[in-house]
C-alpha cells in the first residue's frame, strides 16, 4: 500500500475526527512534506478531505470513499479476496497477472480509474470518472457452465443493482445490462485454460458499472447510448457495496437456477434485430435463450439458429 492510500486509511478509521499531521508523519515514517503532497493528489482525486490550521486533516466519511479499507469491510465474511487499486489500466489484466503469481480464487481486482478497458471483440471500452470497475475470479470448477457465466453475471448484476437502486434494469443478451433504451453495465469474460489438461481453470468476470457518471463524463458519441445510475453524480448507494453485492451475487448465481429470470429480463426477445456476421447484418427474429444461453432466432427463409457469440442489434 503507497503512502496516499495508508493515508485516507488512517483517515477513514478516524471517523470524521482531526488526525495531525504529525501523528501521520511519525506513524507512517514519511515527511511532512510527503504527507501534503500526499494529501494534495487524493484531494485532486476527489476524496472530500479537509486541512485545518492546527488541528489537521479529516476525512468527510458521509461521502462516498471506495478503498482498500471500505471494499474489504463490504466483502467481510463473503470468502472473497479484495484487491483495490486507485487506478489501473484494466482489472482484467490486473486479476489474470494474480492467477498467474498464483493468488486463489474467489478473487476481486477494483477500481474507479481504468485507462485500457475491453469491451467483446476488442473494442474499448470507456472508463470514466463516476463508474465502478471490477473482475472477480472464479475457479472453473466452480461455474455453473462456460456457456452461462456470461448470462449468469448479467442476471446477477441486474438484479442486484434494481435491489440497491430502486431503479428498473433489462438486459440485452448476452452482456449488456440497460436502463430505459441507454447502456448502463458492461461484461467481458475470459477464460484462463490449464495447459496441463486442456480444462478451464480460471474465469475472469470485468465488469464496469457506470454508478454516478454524468452525461458530460462520456466522449460525445456515446452520450446517446449510454447512461448511469445516477447520472446527477450523487449516488445513493457506494462503490465497496456495488462491488461486494455484485460480486457476492454472481458467485451464489453459480448455484442457482436463473435462466428463467434472465429470459424476462432479455428485452431482444420477440423483437426484430440485425446478427452482425463478420461484415454482414442479417435480419431476424429474437425468439428464446435455450438452456446454454444462446440466442435463439429465425431468419427472413425460415431457418434457425442458437447464436452463442457475435454481435446483436436491434433495429430501432
Amino acid at each position: 500500500m503507497d503512502t496516499k492510500q495508508e493515508i485516507l486509511e488512517m483517515l477513514l478509521s478516524a471517523k470524521g475526527e482531526y488526525v495531525s499531521g504529525n501523528q501521520i508523519s511519525e506513524k507512517l515514517g514519511v515527511s511532512r512534506m510527503a504527507v501534503n503532497k500526499a494529501v494534495a493528489v487524493l484531494k485532486r482525486r476527489d476524496y472530500p478531505i479537509e486541512a485545518k490550521k492546527h488541528w489537521g486533516y479529516r476525512l468527510d466519511t458521509e461521502e462516498d470513499i471506495f478503498s482498500s479499507l471500505t471494499l474489504e469491510r463490504a466483502l467481510e465474511g463473503s470468502g472473497i479476496t479484495p484487491f483495490f487499486l486507485e487506478e489501473t489500466v484494466s482489472t482484467n489484466r490486473d486479476a489474470k497477472e494474480k492467477v498467474a503469481l498464483g493468488v486463489e480464487p474467489p478473487f476481486v481486482v477494483a477500481t474507479s480509474r481504468q485507462s485500457g478497458g475491453r469491451g467483446r471483440m476488442g473494442r474499448v471500452f470507456e472508463s470514466p470518472k463516476g463508474g465502478v470497475y471490477f473482475s472477480l475470479v472464479l475457479r472453473g470448477d466452480k461455474i455453473a457452465s462456460s456457456s452461462l457465466v456470461t448470462v449468469s453475471a448479467a442476471w446477477a448484476i441486474a438484479t442486484t443493482m434494481e435491489r440497491l437502486t430502486g431503479i428498473e434494469c433489462s438486459i440485452k443478451w448476452v452482456n449488456d445490462v440497460y436502463i430505459g433504451k441507454k447502456k448502463a453495465v458492461g461484461i467481458l469474460t475470459e477464460g484462463i485454460v490449464d495447459m496441463e489438461n486442456g480444462g478451464l481453470s480460471d474465469v475472469v468476470i470485468g465488469c464496469g458499472v457506470n454508478l454516478k457518471s454524468t452525461p458530460e463524463d462520456f466522449s460525445p458519441e456515446l452520450r446517446e447510448k449510454v447512461t448511469s445510475f445516477y447520472p446527477s453524480g450523487k449516488a445513493m448507494v457506494d462503490r465497496a457495496t456495488v462491488v461486494a453485492e455484485c460480486s457476492k451475487a454472481i458467485v451464489e448465481a453459480q448455484e442457482r437456477p436463473f435462466l428463467d429470470e434472465y429470459r424476462k429480463k432479455c428485452f431482444l426477445l420477440g423483437k426484430k434485430i440485425q446478427v452482425i456476421k463478420m461484415d454482414r447484418e442479417i435480419e431476424a427474429e429474437a425468439l428464446d435463450i435455450d438452456d446454454q444461453g444462446h440466442l435463439l432466432v429465425k431468419y427472413g427463409d425460415g431457418s434457425r439458429e442458437a447464436l452463442s457469440s457475435g454481435e446483436v442489434s436491434i433495429r430501432l
